[in-house]
């Protein structure tokens, strides 16, 4: 007779510890941040390797990886643990308690200008809240990075989210005033392939940016920029050192250009093109008292002390 295989239901614990071992590459990481005994998080992970008869984990001197079932294990590992949180505060008295973890993530530059400034007074609001900010300019995957909120300024049309407008902005040239006192002002698009430039690494080499005439008609100009960062926050920075004239969210731009750090380029010419930022989240995690707080904290703080630029 063919023996039935046996079933396995793991702790919930064990998973919390292959979660937060794989987010911080480290068991002992791990152990630290929730105080316990590194073995305590290792023997947690073993004895998930050992129910599943898989292996999860890679350790190698650059610390912890997934293999390709460990990572399987995680995803589904952060959407139960996220449930079990909301299971428990439903039963609770304290329902609508704002605690628990909420991972948040966004490009570095938006978390600089939206979130930190702003983050003691939340902290203040709901002292049982932790949150973890996951800052890079990469769209992270909600559900397979267990994101609870997402700051974008692209959505797209899917069931898979739930996007809420923060506020709307222009993309618009800046440039230190060094760098337009050593190399001219531009007073046409045409005069930026004389220029040096500042632009994005995921746009390659060569970019097209839009401009409208004095007719009002698009005016597209290609350059190739003299230096490409990796991030937003990169090109900002590289823009105020006086590396060159670059497309900033006006949004953004708006303290350096206030307090003269920065001056904006081709004014008449600015394609007048209106980007929104969106709060995204879940379906499945959209009811969750902690991301209802955290959405509607940041909708407010993005209105009344973010420079959103009026939509024209």
């Amino acid at each position: 007779m063919k023996k039935e295989p046996r079933s396995f239901l793991p702790d919930p614990a064990d998973l919390r510890w292959l979660v937060r071992s794989l987010d911080l590459r480290s068991f002992s990481a791990a152990a630290r941040e929730m105080d316990v005994a590194v073995s305590v998080v290792a023997r947690g992970v073993d004895r998930l390797e050992a129910g599943y008869g898989v292996r999860l984990l890679r350790r190698s001197t650059h610390g912890l990886s997934a293999t390709p079932e460990g990572a399987e294990l995680a995803q589904e590992a952060r959407a139960l643990l996220a449930q079990l949180e909301d299971i428990g505060a439903s039963l609770s008295d304290q329902r609508s308690r704002v605690a628990g973890t909420l991972r948040l993530a966004s490009s570095q530059e938006i978390c600089e200008a939206l979130v930190l400034p702003h983050l003691a007074d939340l902290q203040a609001r709901y002292p049982a809240l932790r949150v973890e900010l996951l800052a890079d300019d990469r769209v992270a995957d909600l559900v397979t990075e267990g994101i609870d909120v997402a700051l974008r300024t692209t959505v797209g049309h899917s069931d898979l989210v739930v996007a809420r407008e923060l506020g709307r902005f222009e993309r618009r040239l800046y440039a230190a005033p060094g760098y337009l006192e050593q190399h001219g002002t531009p007073a046409d698009p045409s005069e930026l392939q004389q220029h040096h430039t500042v632009t994005h690494t995921a746009q390659g080499p060569a970019v097209t940016w839009v401009f409208r005439n004095a007719q009002g008609k698009p005016l597209e100009v290609t350059v190739r920029s003299r230096l490409a960062a990796s991030t937003s926050a990169l090109v900002h920075h590289a823009l105020v050192s006086g590396a060159g004239i670059g497309m900033l969210s006006s949004a953004l731009a708006a303290t350096d250009a206030a307090q003269g750090r920065l001056v904006e380029v081709l004014a008449p010419f600015a394609s007048r093109t209106v980007h929104t930022l969106y709060a995204v989240s879940s379906p499945g995690r959209r009811n969750a008292a902690r991301v209802k707080a955290v959405i509607d904290f940041l909708t407010k703080a993005a209105k009344e002390r973010w420079t959103l630029a009026p939509v024209r």
